[in-house]
């Protein structure tokens, strides 16, 4: 494939340009999860680390951190089939991820969370760990429990959300303990290759370029490409269709271990690579009734999961739909929540809590009519008006979703009856959403050791892992595990970093 000017390998560095050298046995370029996960484990086994970071400092967004299972999990009494969401993931996910490495994720993280919690729990982290109990329970797009969150940590306190802020910043301070060198403002810019293996990397900083060597191995771990319209246009076209990027920092995630890997003669899992989409755009609310375009039509069964949701949207080429509620949607909505919810359409809650919470509902329906993103009628034909869509369409839409509630059977898209609530008690609601990118979750072809591959084997002595690497997913991002890209981030730098050398 031919790719554009982002692709070109620019011009080594000149000596001359370099104003320092150091050496390590391990040298990661990264300082998110999957970096730091390395970064420390590698300095609990004995190892030299140096980690150079393009920010200021190290990174963590979202809030849940999803494995198989965990000893967590197993007080609670909760125990996942590794074989069941083995053939899960393979099967949502194409056939197109690496399956040997999918399945040493699933057999493995529960030992690397396990590790995490132990961690965090300590005196001064003082994390309290629950897990996700919002999730979707149709079986269609099943999903299961094993996202873990963190709560009252010191990055909690300040306001970050609840999960892998403080999970990261607890790696990052244990790491600095065990000796770990931190290079901030100071992105690699250049890998060093002799006799056709990776020894080092060069990173710009402001004083000038570092050369740093490693008699281990070099670890790319700078995130994904989503930052990088280029590249994206290139690997993932999809993802410049999306009205929001929620990635932060921003400017952070512009693809350069990409880069470095594939001028370092690495491979790319096969494109269009999968992205990470939740319908985060506009309203943080889908439910599950009827769902239409801004043309008035109805284009989709509802009884979808978020990546489900977002890509439907952006397949009929626009960039929001509505969703509508009614008047008695108070009732409505938690009778759905038994074969659906999860995400965006039951409320945000924890195992044990009720997935419909009526208050905090009221407040973000609220909440969405103030900024403009939900709109409110006494009549259909009002609310086309208020919708700005046409009318004619709208109403016909409208009809034949009641109609169809009332035959008890989805002729048009086949939507399960227990989901087919009518929508025929005013006022009634429309909830704009759209996607909003996350993440590229496809990068570098790994195999299980998450050593880069080439067209002759491997590229001896160059590793990747979290969203550098791909081979986990293959089509879209299946939200089996919610968290499970932070999950496999964590899970492959625990691993890595115990057995780079070994």
């Amino acid at each position: 494939m031919r790719y554009g000017a982002w692709a070109e390998k620019p011009q080594p560095i000149d000596e001359k340009d370099i104003t320092k050298r150091l050496s390590a046995d391990v040298v990661i370029a990264g300082a998110g999860i999957a970096g730091m996960s390395c970064a420390l484990r590698a300095a609990q086994t004995g190892k030299r680390v140096i980690v150079v970071e393009k920010t200021a400092s190290w990174s963590a967004r979202g809030g849940n951190i999803g494995v198989s299972n965990s000893s967590f999990m197993k007080e609670k009494g909760i125990e996942n089939d590794v074989e069941e969401l083995s053939r899960e993931w393979v099967k949502r996910s194409g056939n197109r991820c690496r399956e040997g490495l999918v399945r040493r994720f699933l057999k493995e993280s529960p030992r690397a969370m396990d590790w995490l919690l132990e961690l965090v729990q300590r005196p001064e982290y003082h994390c309290r760990p629950e897990l996700q109990g919002s999730f979707y329970k149709g079986e269609t797009y099943r999903e299961y429990y094993g996202s873990h969150r963190l709560f009252d940590g010191p990055m909690a306190q300040k306001g970050a959300r609840p999960g892998a802020a403080d999970a990261v910043f607890a790696m990052f301070e244990e790491a600095k303990r065990a000796g770990v060198t931190f290079l901030f403002r100071a992105p690699a810019v250049e890998l060093i290759k002799e006799n056709g293996r990776i020894t080092g990397l060069i990173a710009k900083t402001e004083e000038g370029c570092v050369q740093i060597r490693a008699s281990l191995g070099v670890v790319l771990a700078t995130g994904d490409i989503g930052g990088n319209r280029e590249m994206c246009e290139d690997l993932a076209p999809i993802a410049n269709r999306c009205d929001m990027n929620i990635y932060s920092p921003k400017g952070a995630n512009t693809g350069d271990g990409h880069r470095l890997g594939y001028w370092a003669g690495g491979l790319f899992e096969d494109a269009p690579f999968p992205t990470m989409l939740h319908p985060q755009s506009y309203h943080y609310r889908t439910c599950c009734f009827l769902f239409v375009k801004p043309d008035g039509s109805r284009f989709m069964n509802e009884d979808s999961y978020v990546q489900g949701k977002t890509v439907a949207v952006l397949r009929e080429g626009v960039s929001y739909v509505w969703s509508l509620m009614d008047g008695r949607w108070m009732d409505k909505v938690p009778k759905t929540l038994p074969y659906g919810g999860g995400l965006f359409w039951g409320g945000d809650c924890l195992a044990g809590e009720s997935e419909f919470n009526p208050e905090e509902e009221t407040r973000m329906l609220e909440w969405g009519l103030k900024r403009g993103v939900v709109v409110q009628a006494d009549s259909p034909e009002e609310l086309a008006d208020k919708m700005g869509v046409p009318k004619q369409s709208f109403l016909a839409s409208f009809r034949r979703y009641n109609e169809l509630c009332a035959s008890g059977k989805d002729e048009d898209f086949g939507k399960r009856p227990e989901l087919m609530l009518p929508l025929d008690t005013p006022p009634y609601y429309a909830m704009k959403f759209g996607p909003a990118l996350l993440a590229v979750v496809g990068g570098l072809k790994v195999n299980e050791r998450m050593e880069v591959q080439s067209a002759s084997g491997t590229v001896p002595g160059l590793y990747a892992i979290g969203n550098t690497a791909g081979g986990r997913y293959g089509v879209d991002y299946p939200v089996i595990i919610p968290g499970n890209s932070h999950g496999t981030a964590l899970t492959f730098g625990f691993l890595l970093g115990e057995e780079i050398g070994a």
